[in-house]
């Protein structure tokens, strides 16, 4: 029988990179501005159903360590590694500023150029060492990446699903 329930967006803020000592403890790596966003039942993939409960403990240079309920022992933990940690989109804290938005929330947008023309979507954001990117698939042709800066991007609009793009020739 399938059921039809609906899955809210999700947000990927972590993932499991080893286990630590002998007692079931995990590194984390986070991917947010907030550690303790993790604290709490967390979703172990994007759409499905199965959660971990994680205790974030103390940070660890780029790791947080954390406690995860039911793993006792390293064996247990280390079968973890690699696991992504996913949390609602809603659970996220509301944004405070006008010109504030999460990046997850650019993707799908529109891109428009300064007269209104279609420039495409913005099909992923990345940042790959040098900066942040957005990747847009134009109505025609190969997607390409277009430095998030706001010289190339001057507006975003979340409200209205675009941003105004001015593109290198």
């Amino acid at each position: 029988m399938q059921t039809t329930e609906t899955i809210e967006k999700r947000i990927c803020l972590g993932v499991i990179a080893t286990a630590h000592g002998v007692k079931g403890l995990v590194k984390i790596h986070c991917y947010g501005d907030d550690p303790q966003m993790l604290n709490g039942l967390l979703w172990t993939s994007e759409t499905g159903h199965d959660t971990l409960d994680l205790r974030m403990k103390n940070s660890m240079g780029k790791y947080w360590l954390a406690g995860i309920e039911g793993i006792s022992d390293r064996t247990e933990a280390e079968k973890l590694r690699g696991t992504k940690l996913w949390l609602d989109r809603a659970a996220l804290p509301a944004l405070e500023e006008e010109d504030e938005f999460y990046v997850e929330d650019l993707i799908g947008l529109k891109a428009l150029t300064k007269d209104g023309a279609d420039a495409g979507t913005i099909i992923a954001v990345d940042n790959f060492g040098a900066g942040t990117l957005l990747e847009i698939r134009p109505p025609a042709g190969t997607p390409y990446y277009l430095p998030f800066t706001k010289k190339n991007v001057p507006s975003v609009d979340i409200t209205e699903g675009t941003v105004q793009i001015v593109a290198p020739e």
